[in-house]
């Protein structure tokens, strides 16, 4: 987040605490008025501080039943294994990878980026949402998919 986004929230908050328009006015209940005055202080502090809003302004998301997980690293013993050469990726999560991006395993860096962003403008949410929700949250699961497998191909490259 930005300074100057930073100092025009604050400047808000500020704003909003000697504004006599509040959501309970300050003038006609005091103490209750003041209730809402550090609440809204306090999300935009939270905001500055995190980043993002408090956690129960949304819903909570299920991470884990995403389709692409990064697979833990593999346990290391003396030998060396050469299919193993960056921490945390195995092959067979860079075969799917390569498999989800539609590239050969000998694909070049520039086949992996051209491919990447073709699957990025044909599955983004954005292009879907128009035709309902359920179109929505498919695509945001393959774009995540897509994602998830370019930062694994990056990661090896």
């Amino acid at each position: 987040m930005g300074l100057y986004l930073k100092i025009m929230l604050a400047l808000f908050g500020l704003a909003y605490l000697i504004s006599p328009v509040d959501i309970i006015p300050d003038l006609l209940v005091p103490f209750l008025g003041w209730v809402d005055d550090g609440f809204v202080l306090w999300t935009i502090l939270h905001l500055i501080r995190y980043g993002e809003l408090p956690w129960f302004f949304f819903k909570k998301k299920d991470w884990t039943s995403q389709s692409f997980k990064q697979k833990p690293p593999p346990e290391r013993t003396g030998k060396k294994n050469k299919a193993h050469f960056s921490p945390g990726i195995d092959s067979e999560s860079i075969n799917s990878a390569h498999k989800i991006l539609g590239v050969s395993a000998n694909a070049t860096w520039e086949e992996i980026q051209a491919a990447h962003k073709e699957k990025i403008k044909q599955y983004h949410p954005d292009k879907v949402s128009h035709l309902g929700e359920d179109f929505s949250n498919l695509a945001n699961k393959k774009f995540l998919e897509i994602q998830g497998a370019y930062e694994t191909l990056k990661m090896r490259h």
